[in-house]
């Protein structure tokens, strides 16, 4: 259908074409029948990709970009489009029309765009009240947010305050927008003294997740000094990258605006190792920029992504990419041998080694089972081993959904995809556990079974105390 459709679309300003899709997906609830065909069609929900951070469910790990749904007008047509979970924005305190037309452009060849949008949105009070309308929804959502391009860089902070303030209660998560080329010195925020003294002042407002963007033309010392900084004073997670103003990657560049696409491709993925050597196991890390391809969605998950996004790519591809993507992560996990997308997160960090115990139970140079039924070691000796194990698969698996500070709830969250209720020798997998289903299941058995690896399963009492219990 897309294909069908994009080149009357490319013959049309680039603007004026989102308009228009813009108007058609935000008919998605008077729809039902044509929407929920496309959600059947394009949406990938296999508990193989499933993963829950920050209490939040996201079914797949493909998110749309800021910038694709500025006032939260098509939120609805998500899921039909393949995405499991959506940044909407960037949104300003105040209304603005941005900056003069015309202010994107394509450049086909390249498959990228430029845009000097500026962020023109309606204003937090039209967007929080157009979210009053839809919000919990069914997918996990973030808000852009930015500040108004009158207000003067001493004042920003405010712009901020007022944003989260304003739609704490509104949105599942913040992120931060400090790397627009489009508002007038905006960049120059992006400084270790402001992002410390901006994070600590908004989270004393909500306890709600806040990212931090990074541009992908920073310094790499200093987009890594700047992330160190964010997570220290309370971000929750980083994401990389925002648009370019390197325009020797296009032929035939604009003078203003920021370049996302294919071509960008190279250098966002620089920049999110970069971070990702430092960061990895210290926060949650978001990939994106120049994603077109499984392959590469891939590629950046093992260099330590738990979500993506795209935004120009599903421009020049349509929902049938995002199909694609989700599809193909599954094919190559399957490759590698990985049973969940969460095994295969962040591989490809050199920096992160898996402990010695741990790589040895995975290898199978140590046979557990085995261990536990001999009898001639001693029970002592087995408890030791199992707790010294059952230490470094927390130490290795569970920090890149958290801070050292959460790892009691984080380790919650991360058995979220591994947790099984055992009862008279059956296996019954929980698609989307929660706390509440966690109390349950220990109502009923009083345990936890953990699988590493389908192979191995060690008992979890208490929610989050780990108790050695002899299984053999």
């Amino acid at each position: 259908m897309y294909k069908t459709l994009k080149p009357l679309l490319f013959k049309i300003d680039p603007e004026t074409a989102h308009h228009l899709a813009e108007v058609t997906l935000s008919t998605a609830r008077r729809c039902p029948l044509f929407f929920n065909w496309m959600t059947n069609r394009y949406f990938i929900d296999n508990p193989k990709l499933h993963q829950r951070i920050w209490g939040l469910d996201f079914i797949n790990p493909v998110g749309t970009a800021g910038g694709f749904d500025k006032n939260g007008k098509m939120i609805q047509a998500l899921p039909s489009l393949g995405f499991g979970w959506g940044e909407l924005g960037a949104v300003t305190p105040r209304p603005q029309t941005g900056n003069e037309k015309p202010r994107v452009w394509r450049h086909i060849e390249e498959e990228a765009l430029q845009n000097a949008f500026g962020f023109n949105n309606d204003g937090v009070v039209v967007i929080a009240n157009r979210l009053n309308k839809i919000y919990p929804f069914v997918l996990p959502l973030a808000m852009n947010i930015g500040k108004n391009k009158t207000t003067p860089d001493e004042e920003a902070i405010n712009d901020y305050k007022i944003l989260v303030e304003r739609l704490k209660d509104k949105i599942d998560f913040f992120v931060v927008n400090v790397s627009s080329p489009n508002t007038p010195n905006l960049r120059k925020l992006l400084n270790e003294e402001f992002i410390g003294g901006l994070f600590k002042e908004l989270k004393t407002i909500t306890q709600k997740p806040i990212l931090i963007k990074l541009s992908p033309d920073m310094d790499l010392d200093l987009a890594v000094n700047v992330a160190k900084i964010a997570v220290q004073n309370g971000a929750n997670g980083v994401v990389a990258t925002n648009t370019t103003v390197d325009y020797s990657l296009v032929k035939n560049p604009q003078n203003r605006g920021g370049i996302s696409g294919k071509v960008l491709k190279e250098k966002s993925y620089k920049m999110f190792v970069a971070i990702a050597k430092e960061l990895f196991g210290k926060t949650t890390l978001i990939s994106v920029g120049g994603i077109d391809s499984a392959e590469e969605a891939y590629k950046r998950i093992k260099a330590g992504a738990s979500l993506i996004q795209l935004f120009t790519a599903f421009i020049y591809n349509g929902p049938e990419l995002i199909k694609e993507i989700n599809e193909g992560i599954l094919e190559l996990m399957e490759k590698d041998g990985y049973h969940h997308i969460s095994e295969a997160i962040g591989v490809d960090i050199q920096n992160i080694k898996i402990p010695n115990k741990f790589a040895q139970l995975l290898t199978g140079d140590i046979d557990l089972k085995k261990l536990l039924k001999d009898k001639n070691v001693q029970k002592n000796i087995k408890k030791e081993i199992l707790k010294n194990i059952l230490n470094e698969i927390v130490v290795s698996l569970i920090p890149h959904h958290g801070s050292k500070d959460n790892w009691d709830s984080e380790i919650i969250n991360y058995l979220g995809n591994c947790v099984f209720w055992v009862a008279s020798g059956e296996h019954r997998r929980y698609k989307h556990p929660s706390r509440k289903v966690f109390k349950e299941i220990k109502s009923r058995e009083g345990r936890y079974v953990v699988w590493v690896n389908k192979r191995y399963k060690f008992i979890l009492r208490n929610e989050i105390k780990w108790h050695y219990e002899d299984i053999s």
